[in-house]
């Protein structure tokens, strides 16, 4: 039998006679306990203040109080101390409307009921041992989970910051470059503004794992406009709504996305030519579609399949698991839709 001197038990009942009862069943389950018998509220309530107790076994019906006043305050103030009530009065329906306040199990006074007393006292203490071992284990599970989030949440930071660091340094590069070169270190620098776009709203989610496509879309959008866009192109965004989808898809897709709307920010309106950009995301029970359309030249399909641009959105669009469309005509622009498949 495992050490029980440090076990601290009250026995709250005014009947000495049924105090000697519970104290001799206690003596055989706990040598050694401390048992503490209040005789008032007034030493009940020090003997609570004093310490947790390990185990309480009340009366329902106290001279100077009631059980149910016994079970408040001992859960009110130890939520996992176990509870036994010991009484000759009360029926079932009490029974069940105490253990629903959290009463451990409830006893009818008599000797036959004394062997039921142990084992109920037994099981009490053994459940609430469990309890406690899986409060702490659940403890210790949030804090692991915590910490992992922290972790998590600064590898996002330190990405997002080296993203950062990145593009600073293309840009710097590229004042010092030759025109074919500058324009090399341009491109790359604006992809990582867009992947920037996606891990910046990375932040916005629980999980950090998924990501609002819509905010990261809308950040793209603006940001080539702001350094492409002139007063002649009128950017349309209809972005109003939510796509949530996980970081690994998200990723090319910005990409792509960002190919399409740069494609047309430099190809849509030559000659500073006024136009319209449109970019639209499609919910329905069918289908999910980002549209990227607008009202420039188009292009011809021939010459456009053989550039990087076309073989890179082809690349991405697999990585990205979408289905991707396009119609181009001289008389109504160029009109790609994406599909998440």
């Amino acid at each position: 039998m495992s050490d029980t001197t440090n076990m601290r038990v009250l026995v709250v009942d005014d009947n000495p006679d049924d105090r000697a009862l519970v104290r001799r069943e206690l003596d055989v389950l706990f040598p050694g306990a401390l048992i503490i018998e209040p005789t008032d509220l007034v030493e009940f309530e020090a003997a609570l203040a004093e310490a947790e107790p390990d185990l309480v076994v009340t009366d329902l019906d106290l001279r100077w109080a009631s059980g149910r006043l016994t079970l408040s305050a001992v859960k009110q103030a130890y939520p996992n101390c176990p509870v036994v009530m010991f009484t000759g009065t009360g029926d079932e329906m009490t029974a069940v409307e105490l253990m629903k306040s959290g009463l451990d199990d409830y006893v009818v006074k008599s000797m036959r009921q004394l062997p039921r007393l142990q084992a109920s006292i037994k099981l009490a203490v053994e459940m609430a041992k469990t309890r406690a071992a899986v409060t702490a284990r659940e403890a210790q599970l949030l804090a692991m989970v915590a910490h992992r989030d922290t972790i998590v949440r600064e590898l996002h930071h330190r990405v997002k910051n080296n993203l950062q660091t990145v593009i600073s340094l293309l840009q710097l590069g590229s004042k010092n470059a030759d025109d074919a070169t500058r324009a090399q270190l341009d491109q790359v620098s604006n992809r990582m503004h867009a992947l920037g776009s996606v891990q910046a709203r990375i932040y916005e989610t629980e999980t950090l794992d998924s990501v609002d496509f819509c905010a990261a879309l809308l950040d793209i959008a603006n940001g080539l406009d702001r350094v492409y866009g002139n007063t002649e192109i009128t950017l349309n965004c209809d972005l109003d709504c939510l796509l949530i989808l996980d970081v690994q898809r998200a990723m090319p897709l910005a990409l792509l996305c960002y190919e399409v709307i740069l494609n047309a920010y430099k190809h849509a309106w030559p000659e500073s030519r006024p136009g319209i950009l449109q970019v639209a995301l499609h919910l329905d029970d069918q289908n999910r579609s980002i549209t990227m359309r607008d009202d420039g030249v188009g292009y011809d399909e021939a010459m456009v399949t053989k550039g990087l641009g076309s073989r890179l959105i082809r690349s991405l669009a697999s990585e990205a698991r979408v289905l991707v469309s396009a119609d181009s005509r001289a008389e109504s622009g160029t009109c790609v839709s994406v599909t998440l498949l």
